[in-house]
């Protein structure tokens, strides 16, 4: 199989781990899988032709009972009103830990590749907050701005690939 198409952008500036996802989700569209990553900067990343998504939490089940309050989900409120127990989901963005995998020969990559006549491949991201893995066709990248203000408050140095 071919190299996946995800590992270029790990040669040019995606680090395998200590990186910023700072939003993610489907294109308006639907077909492709959008992020939003800060490391040396902030880019976007586009997974195109998505045909398989997982997602799982990486929040603890013992946090979970206590992080379901919404005064978590915003930053602001969870300071005003004494920064209680739990996860604090209004940082709005997750740190990747243990981070990026894009392997070159994944068994469920190859049979969506039988199935379509097209090459697909797999990846998977886990951070604090969650594990996502899925299988697309192609990556794309632009660099947004030079801004890795979130990132490099808990970094320190900023690595630069």
């Amino acid at each position: 199989m071919a190299e996946n198409p995800l590992r270029g952008e790990m040669r040019e500036w995606l680090p395998e781990f200590d990186f910023g996802v700072m939003s993610h989700g489907f294109a308006p569209h639907g077909r492709d899988y959008v992020f939003i990553l800060q490391a040396a900067g902030t880019y976007e990343l586009t997974l195109t032709h998505v045909v398989e998504l997982n997602y799982q939490t990486r929040v603890r089940d013992d946090v979970w009972p206590i992080s379901w309050n919404d005064t978590l989900i915003d930053y602001s409120r969870w300071e005003a009103e004494g920064s209680p127990d739990g996860y604090v989901w209004g940082t709005n963005w997750s740190l990747a830990d243990p981070g990026l995998d894009a392997p070159n020969d994944d068994r469920v990559a190859s049979k969506w590749s039988e199935r379509l006549g097209l090459p697909m491949y797999a990846m998977s991201v886990e951070t604090d907050r969650f594990r996502l893995s899925m299988v697309f066709h192609e990556a794309r990248s632009t660099k947004l701005s030079d801004d890795a203000s979130v990132v490099s408050r808990v970094l320190n140095p900023l690595s630069r690939p």
